[in-house]
């Protein structure tokens, strides 16, 4: 841990005068942050007072004709912020200078950034209006006072756990001799400037509202409206380029909210909303149609079995729903697919066929039957035949031609319980006339239904689509959530498993009759990478290794830090190192830069270098770049093409992007980046280190 003297000349940024009040106090520097566009960013901690703030140190260019002037405006921005108190914004404390190092001292807050947050998932609709109120009534509340933010952009806006924004970084002072930010960083932030901005116009109340609602897109679309591959490309789109609209680059984002956005993204400032209040309260008018499950999604439940039909048989569709199927008086049907049900054949031959009696008609069958008994009984009194010669295992019943009316019987028939199954038969009887075989009545037994000797079973998984492999059924498969009818009696072993996550394996016990619900949640062991970029179609390199994989795609990696590399021809290798945790899923999605050309390269006081070039010497309208190191020596690389001259080496390149590689034996490579524009001068000097 560093102990840091505070300068003697600093100032108290509440202070409402100028004059500096003479400080001792000793800073213990706990870590540095990530670099940002002005300066070096400390987490430091206060030895008198145990409070833990954030150090902001950076240095003006003593060799400007008027850098008192720009210290004054640095304080004087300063003394405006610190102004502000509201729950959004980062408090900031006291600013001053010794010699020409600036110190600023602020609120440190715990939580991660917006572009943190945007890699590692995509908010909710309801999340993002919170962060939208947050957002705007902080600028609101900043624009009463007075008070503009100069570096509006994700990585300026932090998140607690509670869910609380903070907005950071108010008084900065936007200088272009201050500015430490690589070329890479510079890209990343250009999106978020206003349209007067990119005009060179100062930074207004209008122009924050104009990067808010940029901010917005992004966490609505997971995407940039104003992302280029050059800062020519970025400037371009957002002054003259109308994004697309929010629900075309995300389909999750209804019309109204894309409306809204757009509106805030006009690129006259007279046609956007005047207020963040008024900017809320479109996007509350405009979430009003959003249904609520669009809000918070939540995990599905597992569906609901539909009752069994009179057969016992259920049909199962493979995502886990059910639909009764009627009975029909057919043979046994063929095994059905393995997608949804497994079915085991009976060893008994099919029942007869059945026809089912509704209780509203029994009562006139048993008064058939009444009859019929009626009138068997006089013709056997009249012709005294014997009953032998009716089959005795049928009951002796005749039918009538025409039936004489009879009484409807006692209501106490007519039963509220379903009627069960009738079978119905056929015998022949002998006529007692003229002994020719005849038909006689038809005989109705009352039958019962067998009981079920089948089980089921339902399983669900959290997460679910995890894959169910049952012993004994070799070959079949099924996906979570599902059911699995038709199965005999018996202990089964059930397998689920999922890429990334640990196989479960359970032994069910399933009976007849019943059907057994197996709910499983699986544990992680792996994380997830979800790698895109633009453009895509880049190969997604890890660890050094290449994947087979092109952008977009995702990874299944073990928990652990991974280089992600992305390569694409024609285009500057992007790459970053990710912290995976088992059951992660970050997003890794840099924007590719095209390459400059290394074909025309001249290097200057030493002839042609990489390839020859016509038409004089004249570097007009071309870009020098000047490298050196120590030791001298050093072999220079640019996108991947060496020079033929080492270090001290100065060249003139076309405007573009480059990447620049120094090494040599011995000593550590060293590699930076430079995106250069017409006659710009690059200075870039290193010590290499062994």
């Amino acid at each position: 841990m560093v102990r840091h003297q505070m300068p003697e000349t600093m100032e108290n940024a509440t202070a409402p005068t100028p004059a500096a009040a003479p400080r001792t106090d000793r800073l213990e520097l706990v870590k540095e942050m990530a670099r940002g566009s002005i300066g070096v960013v400390h987490k430091a901690k206060n030895a008198q007072s145990n409070r833990v703030i954030a150090l902001r140190q950076f240095e003006v260019p003593e060799w400007l004709d008027d850098v008192e002037e720009l210290l004054k405006r640095i304080l004087a921005e300063a003394r405006s912020a610190s102004s502000l108190d509201h729950p959004n914004i980062a408090k900031l404390h006291t600013c001053g200078y010794k010699g020409f190092t600036v110190f600023m001292t602020s609120e440190f807050v715990e939580g991660k950034t917006l572009k943190e947050v945007m890699e590692e998932r995509q908010p909710e609709l309801g999340e993002i209006l919170s962060i939208a109120k947050q957002l705007c009534a902080a600028l609101d509340y900043a624009q009463e006072k007075s008070v503009v933010h100069h570096f509006l952009n994700p990585s300026n806006i932090k998140l607690r756990k509670d869910g609380t924004l903070k907005v950071l970084d108010f008084g900065l002072v936007k200088e272009k001799n201050l500015l430490s930010q690589t070329p890479a960083k510079k890209l990343e932030n250009e999106p978020y400037l206003s349209p007067e901005e990119v005009k060179n116009k100062p930074v207004t109340a209008a122009g924050n509202l104009f990067t808010a609602a940029a901010i917005l897109y992004q966490l609505y679309t997971g995407r940039s409206p104003f992302a280029g591959k050059h800062l020519g490309e970025v400037d371009r789109a957002i002054t003259d380029v109308e994004p697309h609209p929010l629900n075309m680059a995300h389909p999750r984002v209804p019309h109204a909210i894309s409306a809204v956005i757009l509106k805030a993204l006009s690129k006259s400032a007279a046609e956007r909303y005047k207020s963040g209040k008024q900017l809320v309260l479109a996007l509350e008018d405009a979430m009003k149609g959003v249904p609520p499950a669009a809000l918070a999604p939540k995990p599905a439940a597992a569906p609901k079995p539909a009752p069994a039909s009179a057969s016992g048989v259920e049909s199962v569709n493979y995502s886990g729903g059910y639909a009764p199927v009627p009975a029909k008086p057919a043979p046994a049907p063929a095994p059905a697919p393995a997608a949804s049900t497994t079915r085991m054949h009976p060893a008994t031959p099919p029942p007869a066929p059945k026809v089912q009696v509704g209780s509203a008609t029994h009562w006139k069958l048993v008064g058939g039957v009444v009859a019929c008994l009626v009138i068997v009984a006089v013709v056997a009194a009249l012709f005294q035949r014997k009953p032998k010669e009716i089959p005795e295992n049928v009951e002796p019943q005749a039918v009538a031609p025409k039936p004489a009316p009879v009484p409807a019987p006692a209501p106490v028939v007519a039963e509220s319980e379903p009627s069960p199954a009738v079978e119905v038969s056929s015998v022949p009887v002998v006529s007692s006339k003229r002994g020719k075989p005849v038909r006689a009545p038809r005989v109705v037994k009352a039958t019962t239904p067998s009981a079920p000797q089948e089980g089921e079973v339902f399983i669900s998984s959290v997460p679910a689509d995890a894959v169910i492999e049952i012993e004994g059924f070799r070959g079949q498969v099924w996906k979570t959530p599902q059911a699995i009818g038709a199965l005999q009696p018996g202990t089964y072993k059930v397998t689920v498993s999922k890429p990334g996550y640990a196989t479960d394996v359970r032994n069910v016990q399933v009976s007849a009759g019943n059907r057994v619900g197996v709910d499983v949640r699986l544990t992680a062991v792996k994380g997830w990478v979800n790698v895109s970029g633009s453009p895509a179609g880049a190969n997604i390199f890890v660890d050094g290794r290449d994947s087979g994989k092109l952008t977009p795609a995702t990874l299944i990696l073990d928990p652990a830090t991974h280089n992600i590399t992305l390569r694409k021809a024609g285009y500057l290798d992007a790459g970053g190192d990710l912290q995976l945790a088992a059951g992660q899923t970050t997003s890794y999605s840099p924007t590719l830069m095209v390459a400059g050309r290394t074909d025309n390269i001249k290097i200057v006081g030493g002839g042609m270098g990489v390839g020859k070039i016509f038409g004089g010497n004249s570097g007009q309208g071309r870009a020098r770049i000047e490298i050196k190191s120590e030791p001298k020596g050093a072999q220079v690389i640019i996108n991947g093409t060496p020079l033929q001259k080492t270090t001290p080496v100065e060249i003139q390149v076309e405007a573009g992007n480059y990447d620049i590689t120094i090494q040599k034996d011995g000593y550590q490579t060293v590699r930076e980046s430079a995106i250069v524009g017409i006659d710009d001068h690059v200075r870039i000097s290193k010590a290499l280190a062994r």
